[in-house]
């Protein structure tokens, strides 16, 4: 099960390094602002474990427009006795051309193994951003909720929000999505995918 949920965090990862790792480059007007920050990994619990993966590029501007990509502010906590939490966050977003505006937020998630001997996977990419010439491209695909509370439970969550691109209004939200198990030996499974946008 791990290694499964560590391979899609893979796939995501190479995803984000196709994208233009141009965060903070090329500014020659308008606004950049790149947030990936603010991420708590806990292990609480007697011998817990909590791993934590959060990648966030963003960045760039030419000419007038403004970027904004906020990937960060996510929690990862294994509070029970022999839990296991995971979580990868993965935000690309950024670059504008010309006029336009491109807002991408994938950050504000929530995974917790709160059960004793849980375990809880939480994997969210949320990609969007690119607006050339004139065009405004909004996404979001953060503020994802993971909880295994029940004794050996298992809660996986894997959410996906690409969206993106410009030259007109393009808004995608694929977020907001809660997964829960919550009774003893419980397993709760979650996908969800939101393309649109261009």
């Amino acid at each position: 099960m791990r290694n499964s949920l560590f391979a899609g965090f893979a796939m995501i990862a190479l995803v984000a390094a196709a994208a233009p790792a141009m965060a903070g480059n090329l500014e020659t007007g308008g606004v950049s602002i790149t947030r990936g920050g603010g991420n708590i990994n806990t292990a609480l619990g007697r011998h817990s474990e909590a791993d934590q993966s959060v990648a966030t590029i963003g960045g760039s501007v030419l000419g007038r427009g403004k970027v904004f990509t906020n990937g960060g502010n996510n929690r990862n906590t294994a509070v029970g006795a022999h839990s296991l939490a995971m979580q990868d966050v993965t935000t690309v977003g950024g670059t504008v051309l010309g006029r336009g505006r491109a807002v991408t937020n994938g950050g504000n998630n929530f995974n917790t193994a709160r059960g004793y001997g849980s375990v809880a996977g939480q994997s969210v990419a949320t990609i969007g951003g690119t607006a050339v010439g004139r065009g405004s491209s909004f996404t979001s695909g953060g503020y994802n909720t993971n909880l295994a509370a029940g004794k050996f439970s298992d809660a996986e969550q894997q959410v996906l929000t690409m969206g993106g691109s410009g030259r007109g209004r393009t808004a995608v939200y694929g977020g907001a999505n809660h997964n829960a198990a919550l009774g003893k030996g419980s397993f709760a499974g979650q996908q969800v995918v939101t393309v649109g946008g261009q």
